[in-house]
């Protein structure tokens, strides 16, 4: 059951990279129109529902929500298969986004409540690594046809629908909030157990994404491009190990530490950089993992979880929107100074939100 699930958070992170890897061809299709925000799109949704999505999962059940995001996507994909006029293709885009919201706060959500105990650390670490894992597996089996890589996904879709309401029981969620509301955002935001793990891991992404995008440029190693994503993916995997005996909270806090050290060395290793900076995103991972171990290690129901799941996808798509623009806007020489200001700064921030929850 948990790699069934896995398997859908695949689903999810191919929502995004379906379209950022077949740009290209959308441009061809569409000639004239923005169809990088078909990308973006999805981002925004996580930005403005984040919270909801968190809330809606706790009303109706984490597998209620599965199902319907699964089916949605299907549905979704399908017609985005026929390549429909541009307007109508952001509005799937638009509701697809919807859907995979809802798949990134529900299935962790389940997931958690489905492992024993003694793996749960280890099952959120795996969990991490969905959207890397999802993005090379996109990579790999996604040709030029549009058409085929959009319905192939649909299809993927609509299989996982099928498998998971065989397998998911029913009843798994004894407690659920009501509908989500929009004060929500500021109970979720005045209660540290449930934003800290967001905290952490918006600060994470837009690093992240935007060290991945410029870095291996800058330090005139294009070979890094494939790398990097890697080394963060082994990363996430590695925190569910670690939080067996590092509490999930200390390990990101102390990985922000560690990374500002290691981009420093990074600054000042030349020929050896990329080595050095490849470990510093490799540890980054870690803080993927550990977030999302955080939100069961804090909450104990799993509406809460759902609801730190909502503030976790929320803030991770502020900084995935937000890191790579601003890390743009500054020159080359800026890039890894402002990489070791915002992991001391994301140290310290943590630390005291994750002291907080645990008070």
């Amino acid at each position: 059951m948990i790699a069934a699930l896995y398997l859908t958070g695949l689903i999810a992170g191919m929502q995004f990279t379906k379209v950022s890897l077949t740009l290209t061809g959308l441009a061809e299709v569409y000639p004239g129109w923005p169809v990088a925000f078909a990308v973006s799109g999805v981002a925004v949704m996580g930005i403005l529902f984040g919270v909801m999505a968190g809330g809606f999962t706790a009303s109706i059940g984490p597998r209620r929500a599965i199902l319907l995001a699964l089916g949605t996507s299907a549905i979704v994909g399908g017609v985005e298969a026929f390549l429909p006029p541009f307007p109508v293709f952001m509005a799937l885009r638009v509701i697809e986004g919807a859907g995979h919201l809802v798949l990134v706060v529900a299935v962790p959500t389940l997931m958690a409540r489905l492992a024993a105990p003694k793996d749960r650390a280890m099952v959120m670490g795996l969990w991490a690594t969905f959207f890397g894992v999802g993005f090379a597996a996109a990579a790999l089996t996604m040709g030029d046809n549009l058409s085929a890589a959009y319905g192939g996904h649909a299809i993927f879709a609509a299989i996982m629908f099928g498998v998971l309401f065989t397998m998911l029981p029913k009843g798994v969620v004894v407690v659920r909030r009501p509908l989500p509301r929009l004060s929500d955002h500021l109970m979720i935001y005045q209660t540290p157990r449930l934003f800290a793990p967001g905290l952490g891991h918006g600060i994470y992404a837009s690093l992240f994404l935007a060290l991945v995008t410029f870095m291996p440029l800058a330090l005139d190693a294009l070979w890094l491009a494939p790398i990097l994503p890697l080394a963060g993916i082994l990363g996430s995997f590695l925190a569910g190990f670690l939080a067996r005996w590092i509490a999930p909270g200390t390990l990101v806090w102390g990985t922000f530490l560690t990374m500002a050290i290691l981009f420093a060395i990074t600054l000042v290793s030349g020929p050896a950089a990329p080595y050095v900076l490849i470990v510093a995103l490799g540890a980054s991972g870690i803080v993927a993992g550990a977030g999302f171990a955080a939100v069961p290690w804090l909450n104990a129901a799993d509406d809460d979880r759902a609801l730190a799941n909502g503030a976790l996808a929320q803030l991770g798509n502020i900084g995935t929107f937000t890191g790579t623009p601003v890390l743009a806007a500054m020159a080359t020489g800026a890039y890894l100074p402002v990489a070791i200001g915002v992991s001391l700064v994301a140290a310290a921030v943590t630390y005291l939100a994750y002291r907080a929850a645990r008070s």
